[in-house]
C-alpha cells in the first residue's frame, strides 16, 4: 500500500493506543492466570481452526473481544450479551487484567466484574501487586490519560450539530465495532446503539474529525442550524400558501351558518339585482344592524330623560318618607326609653333637628322658628325620655302620634307607586335596549369582518393583495437561503484545504483495494453513507467487505501526525462476513505490512496459512475444555459462548 502524498511529518513508530497482554483471573488472589494472552504490535490472530468437523465456533473469541474493550474502559462491553452473568456465575471472584501503552505510558488494568469499585489501575506495575492492592490504586488517572492523550487531541471537541462532546467510548466503538454491525453500515458500531444524540449524523462528522478531514467545526455547526431554520421556515411557508384556501372556506361556512344558508351558497351573485348571495344578504343584514343601532340609539336618551324627570319628582317624596320615618323611629325609641338611639335617629340627615338651619318654604321662616315643629321636637326633650314619670304620662300622646305619622306615611307612599312603578319600567326599556344594542353590533361586526377575511383571502389567493405574515416569513426565507449559500461556499473553500488528507486516505483504500482479487478500484466518499466504496462491484458482501477495508486504511492511516485514530483496530471474525479465503488472506497480508505502527487484532476460525503461523497469539478450540477461552465451559447453563 502507498501513499499518493508525501506528509511533511515524520510518520508514527508506535500507536497512540496498544494492549501488551491481557490476562483473565479466576480470582483476585490468584498466583497464577488463568490464560494469559500476550499481544504485540502489527497483526495479532485469535485462531480456532475447524478440526475434524468442528467450525470452530463457540470457544470464547467474542468473549475475548469483549473481555479487551472492558479493560480499555468500554462502558458498553457486556451489553446485549450474558457474558457479564455467565462470568459471574463462573467466576464470581474473577477478573480480566491488561498491560496498556497509552501514547508511551505503561499502564496495568485490573478489573474485577462483580464490583466497580474494585477497578484498579497504575503505572509501571505487574498485574499480582495491583490485585492484591499493593500499590496505590489510580484507575481514575488511567481514565483520564484514555481522554487526555486520545480525546482530548482531536481539534474538534463537540460534534457540529448536537453540540454533544466527543467521548472516548465513541472513539473505541468505531475502533472495536460489533461482530453484527458490519451488516448494518459503516457508522453502526454498536449492536445497542453507540450514545450519541443524532445517531443519524454525528458518527460521520466524529470519523472526519479524527482522521483530520475536520478541524473547524463552526462553519459546518452554523451551517447545519441554519438548515434546521431554513427547513421550519420552508414548513411555515408552504403552510400559510395553503391557509388562505382554508381560511376563505372556513369564512364562507361561517357566513352560511350566520345567515341561515346552505355551505354551497355562492358568496357573490352575477345578476346585480339579486340578493341571494351570501355577499348580498350580509350587506342586508349589516344594513339592518345598522338601521337597529339608530333606532336604539334614539330611544336611550329619551328613556333616560324621562327616567331623570320621575327621579326629580319621586325625589322630595322620598325624603317626607324617610323624615317621618325617623321620627317614627325616634318616638318608638323614647316609649322603651332608649337615649341613646334617640339622640343618635336627631342627628341623622332625616331628622327635623338637622334641619333646623334650613327654610321652610310653606312658612318662609326657618325650620327653627317653626311652632309646629318646635312642639314635635319637645315632646322628645331628653327629660321626658330619661324621667319615667314623664314618660309613662306622654305614652298615650306618642301613640296617638305614631299613628298619624304612620298615615302620613301610607298617603306618601300611595303618592310615589305610579312614579317608582314608572322608574322600574323605564329601567327594564333602557336594560333591553342596551343588551340590544351590544347584540346588534357584534353581529353587524361580525358579518362586517366576515367580509373583509373574505375578501383579504380571495385577493392573497388572486395575487391582488398581499398578506403580511406571508410577505414576512418569505423574507426570512429569502435572507436564510442568502446566508446558506454563504455558508456552503466558505464550508467549501474551508473543506478545500483538506484536499492532501483526502487523497492520502484514498490512495492508500485504491492501493488495497487492488491487492484484494476482484477490485480494480476505490475511491473515498467521506460525506456519503458507504465512505469507503470498491469496484467493480461484484458480490452482495461488497457492503461488509468495504467497511472491513474502510477500519483498516483508517487505522492505517494513523502513522500520519495529520490522523487522531489511536493506531488500534480489533476484528471480531471478519471471515464470517462471506469474505472468501482468498481475499481474507490477501487483506491480512498488506496488514502485515505495517509492522510496528499500528496494532490489529482479528479473530478468526479459519485455517491459517504457514506464512500467518507467526502471527497467532492465542489459539482456541472446542475439543478440549482446556482448549476453550476459560478453559471451561461457562454459563448458568454450562452453554458454549458464541465466537
Amino acid at each position: 500500500m502507498t501513499d499518493a502524498t508525501v506528509s511533511t511529518h515524520p510518520l508514527r513508530s508506535e500507536p497512540r493506543l496498544w494492549v501488551e497482554t491481557l490476562w483473565i483471573l479466576d480470582s483476585l488472589e490468584a498466583i497464577k492466570p488463568l490464560r494469559e494472552i500476550p499481544l504485540s504490535l502489527g497483526l495479532n490472530l485469535i485462531l480456532s481452526e475447524p478440526v475434524n468437523g468442528s467450525t470452530g465456533h463457540g470457544v470464547g473469541k467474542t468473549a475475548f473481544c469483549q473481555l479487551l474493550r472492558y479493560a480499555l474502559e468500554d462502558p458498553q462491553w457486556a451489553t446485549g450479551t450474558s457474558l457479564r452473568d455467565e462470568l459471574l456465575h463462573s467466576f464470581p471472584e474473577g477478573a480480566v487484567a491488561a498491560r496498556v501503552h497509552v501514547d508511551g505510558e505503561i499502564w496495568t488494568v485490573v478489573k474485577p466484574w462483580r464490583h466497580q469499585r474494585q477497578y484498579r489501575a497504575a503505572k509501571d506495575t505487574d498485574w499480582q501487586a495491583l490485585a492484591r492492592d499493593e500499590v496505590p490504586n489510580e484507575h481514575e488517572a488511567y481514565v483520564a490519560a484514555l481522554n487526555h492523550k486520545l480525546v482530548d487531541i482531536l481539534p474538534v471537541k463537540r460534534l457540529p450539530g448536537s453540540g454533544q462532546s466527543i467521548q472516548w467510548q465513541h472513539v473505541l466503538a468505531w475502533c472495536s465495532r460489533d461482530q453484527e454491525c458490519r451488516y448494518l453500515g459503516y457508522y453502526r458500531w454498536r449492536t445497542e446503539g453507540t450514545g450519541f444524540s443524532l445517531p443519524a449524523q454525528s458518527p460521520a462528522l466524529m470519523v472526519k474529525v479524527v482522521l483530520g478531514l475536520l478541524d473547524d467545526a463552526s462553519v459546518h455547526h452554523k451551517l447545519k442550524q441554519l438548515e434546521s431554520q431554513l427547513g421550519k421556515t420552508q414548513e411555515v411557508v408552504a403552510e400559510l400558501k395553503l391557509r388562505p384556501n382554508a381560511l376563505l372556506a372556513h369564512v364562507k361556512h361561517q357566513l352560511a351558518t350566520a345567515l341561515g344558508q346552505p355551505d354551497g351558497s355562492p358568496f357573490r351573485s352575477l345578476d346585480l339585482f339579486k340578493v341571494e348571495s351570501l355577499q348580498g344578504l350580509a350587506r342586508q343584514k349589516v344594513e339592518g344592524y345598522t338601521e337597529e343601532l339608530r333606532l336604539l340609539g334614539e330611544q336611550q336618551p329619551q328613556i333616560e330623560s324621562e327616567r331623570e324627570h320621575l327621579l326629580v319628582q319621586r325625589a322630595p317624596l322620598a325624603q317626607r318618607t324617610r323624615a317621618l320615618e325617623n321620627s317614627i323611629q325616634q318616638i318608638e325609641a323614647a316609649i322603651s326609653g332608649n337615649v341613646d338611639e334617640v339622640e343618635r335617629l336627631k342627628k341623622e340627615p332625616e331628622s327635623l333637628q338637622a334641619h333646623f338651619s334650613n327654610q321652610c318654604d310653606l312658612g318662609d321662616r326657618l325650620v327653627s322658628n317653626c311652632q309646629y315643629v318646635v312642639e314635635r321636637v319637645e315632646t322628645l326633650s331628653l327629660n321626658s325620655v330619661r324621667n319615667v314619670a314623664i314618660r309613662t304620662k306622654e305614652v298615650g300622646k306618642w301613640q296617638q302620634s305614631l299613628a298619624r305619622l304612620r298615615g302620613a306615611i301610607g298617603v306618601i307612599e300611595q303618592e310615589m307607586r305610579p312614579l317608582s312603578d314608572r322608574l322600574t319600567s323605564l329601567l327594564r326599556s333602557l336594560e333591553e335596549t342596551k343588551t340590544q344594542e351590544v347584540a346588534a353590533l357584534a353581529a353587524c361586526r361580525r358579518l362586517e369582518e366576515a367580509l373583509a377575511e373574505y375578501d383579504l383571502y380571495e385577493g392573497i389567493i388572486s395575487g391582488e393583495s398581499e398578506w403580511p405574515e406571508l410577505k414576512q416569513h418569505e423574507d426570512e426565507l429569502q435572507e436564510f437561503q442568502k446566508e446558506r449559500d454563504r455558508l456552503l461556499l466558505q464550508f467549501r473553500q474551508q473543506t478545500g484545504k483538506y484536499t492532501d488528507r483526502r487523497k492520502t486516505i484514498e490512495s492508500a483504500l485504491d492501493s488495497l483495494a487492488k491487492q484484494l482479487p476482484g477490485f480494480s478500484w476505490a475511491i473515498l466518499r467521506e460525506d456519503e453513507s458507504r465512505p469507503f466504496r470498491m469496484g467493480p462491484p461484484h458480490s452482495a458482501a461488497l457492503a461488509v467487505l468495504e467497511t472491513l477495508v474502510g477500519d483498516f486504511v483508517c487505522l492505517a492511516d494513523s502513522r500520519h501526525q495529520e490522523s487522531f485514530h489511536p493506531g488500534f483496530l480489533l476484528h471480531d471474525s471478519p471471515r464470517e462476513a462471506e469474505m472468501s479465503d482468498p481475499v481474507f488472506w490477501k487483506f491480512l497480508s498488506a496488514a502485515s505490512g505495517y509492522g510496528e505502527s499500528i496494532q490489529y487484532v482479528v479473530t478468526t476460525s479459519t485455517n491459517a496459512p504457514e506464512a500467518f503461523k507467526k502471527y497467532v497469539r492465542l489459539k482456541l478450540g472446542n475439543h478440549r475444555t482446556s482448549d476453550l477461552l476459560f478453559k471451561e465451559r461457562i454459563g448458568l447453563e454450562q452453554q458454549s459462548l458464541e465466537g
